[in-house]
């Protein structure tokens, strides 16, 4: 059996997409990442349809936590005061 199709546009909720918009401002999230992010989320939504904030909130905590190893400073801050107000 195979995947259903990738659909063309993220079907986000709100609080889904704030928080996406969120990331970025804040700079969590750079164009590279942010293109990893939507991969993995049309990929979850092939198989769920909208988004919810939680499904939004593990991928994109995966796709930051890869693309900053956490001996680094600036990511152990990040670890340390900010993640549990994002992701929590």
């Amino acid at each position: 059996m195979s995947a259903p199709p990738r659909p063309a546009v993220l079907e986000l909720d709100r609080d889904a997409s704030l928080l996406l918009d969120l990331l970025v401002e804040v700079g969590h999230l750079d164009d590279a990442a942010l293109d990893r992010v939507n991969d993995r989320l049309l990929d979850v939504q092939a198989r769920a349809g909208t988004l919810d904030l939680q499904a939004v909130r593990r991928i994109a905590a995966e796709v930051i936590f890869e693309s900053r190893p956490p001996s680094d400073p600036d990511a152990r801050r990040d670890l340390d005061v900010e993640w549990s107000l994002l992701f929590h």
